[in-house]
């Protein structure tokens, strides 16, 4: 009786542990079934760039000349496309928005691109405001939902203003984690993935430190190519053309430009964060105050935190040596949230997917369940979510636009 009921109990676990709970968390992970009902948040690369294709006759409504610019930046139909608005009559002030540089975050981008031309363009004056729209900066990350370009390159590391003056061996950190950080092997049963991630997370914790795993990533690394948050060697393709486009910016006639870079992933949950560039000037208290909004990261923020190639602190560097007046900043769409447990997700859903797409997974359950997290990760599903985004967007636009001395019609 006894040899039965062992057995019987042997049978519970392994059903729990190859059925039961892959399935649970597979039904976990998967996206809202109300994901239609927002209609500016898009399903895929291609239906996005071809809805953004159809904004310049709407702009030529208001703005009497309108370019648009198609850019290819991998091979077929991937492309960066920009929209340029010139003013009609003085060229003073000049907003370029920018998406998609971590590309699977393009989806997110192109929904606020999309509500800034359906509800605030016919707010602003076309007669002294020019506008610049930047589309799907990382096309190829866009398209196959992946945070990094067609050379696993982190965009957002990319931006060195000199290659031959910068280290590659910045992180050391991440040389010495990044036995945790990558392995060589698929991914197998998701339960047992599961409990093995969290033991070798609490390994590192104890003898490492959070802050040094933390560090390891955050910075940026330049020395495993098939690492997370690799910053490559040189500049990548998309790189060097959004480069042009901040030079044609600032060598351009407006004299007051403001640049926001549409991000996501980083911040609370039903909460868009202003994350200033390692040059601003004011406080986090002086720059709520100055937008009007709750949430802004300054240099003295305790979340702060500075990374290696950022491509907004490069045009804020580039913009010292002109004599425009500049604001660049990034606009944060926070999706897991700031609690311990989220910064363990976002590190595990991190990970996961790297090792996914370079190692596979003999499961295609645990693949199913590793891409649905990364997805929602940086692309919520949720109508909650995704309606609190865009009230935040048009906040935190109107907020810092006005304090810019563009004041937009009411």
């Amino acid at each position: 009786m006894k040899g039965i009921k062992a057995l019987m109990a042997v049978a519970i676990v392994l059903m729990c542990t190859y059925w039961i709970v892959p399935l649970i968390l597979l039904s976990i992970s998967s996206p809202s079934q109300k994901e239609e009902e927002n209609l500016h948040y898009p399903k895929t690369y291609e239906q996005s760039k071809k809805r953004f294709m159809t904004y310049e006759d709407d702009f030529q409504k208001r703005w009497e000349t309108v370019h648009h610019m198609t850019y290819e930046i991998d091979k077929g139909d991937l492309t960066t496309d920009v929209l340029w608005l010139n003013a009609n009559v003085s060229k003073k002030n000049l907003i370029v928005i920018t998406s998609g540089v971590h590309g699977i975050e393009g989806y997110v981008g192109s929904a606020m691109m999309d509500y800034f031309k359906e509800e605030i363009s016919d707010r602003i004056n076309p007669d002294n405001t020019g506008v610049v729209l930047v589309h799907a900066v990382n096309p190829w990350g866009m398209e196959k939902l992946r945070r990094y370009n067609e050379n696993n390159v982190d965009l957002n590391r990319n931006f060195i203003t000199d290659w031959g003056a910068f280290s590659l061996e910045v992180n050391e950190d991440y040389k010495e984690l990044n036995g945790f950080f990558e392995k060589e092997k698929p991914l197998g049963n998701i339960t047992l993935h599961e409990l093995g991630f969290l033991g070798r997370l609490g390994k590192e914790a104890f003898t490492s430190g959070t802050g040094k795993i933390e560090n390891a990533l955050l910075a940026g690394q330049f020395t495993h190519p098939e690492g997370v948050y690799y910053g490559g060697n040189k500049d990548e393709k998309s790189t060097i053309k959004l480069k042009s486009i901040y030079e044609d910016v600032l060598n351009s006639d407006y004299e007051n430009i403001v640049h926001i870079d549409l991000h996501t992933g980083y911040g609370p949950k039903y909460q868009m964060s202003i994350f200033s560039s390692a040059s601003e000037k004011m406080s986090e208290t002086e720059a709520k105050k100055a937008f009007d909004y709750p949430l802004v990261f300054t240099p003295d923020s305790d979340e702060f935190y500075v990374t290696n190639g950022d491509n907004t602190e490069y045009l804020n560097q580039l913009a010292k040596s002109s004599e425009k007046k500049l604001y660049s900043t990034t606009f944060e769409f926070g999706t897991l949230g700031n609690s311990t447990l989220a910064s363990i997700l976002s590190l595990k859903n991190t990970i996961d997917e790297n090792r996914l797409f370079w190692q596979g997974a003999s499961s295609k359950t645990t693949e199913k369940i590793v891409k649905n997290r990364y997805r929602e990760m940086f692309y919520p599903s949720e109508e909650k979510w995704r309606e609190k985004a865009i009230q935040d967007f048009e906040q935190g636009l109107v907020g810092v636009l006005d304090n810019r001395g563009i004041v937009l019609q009411k």
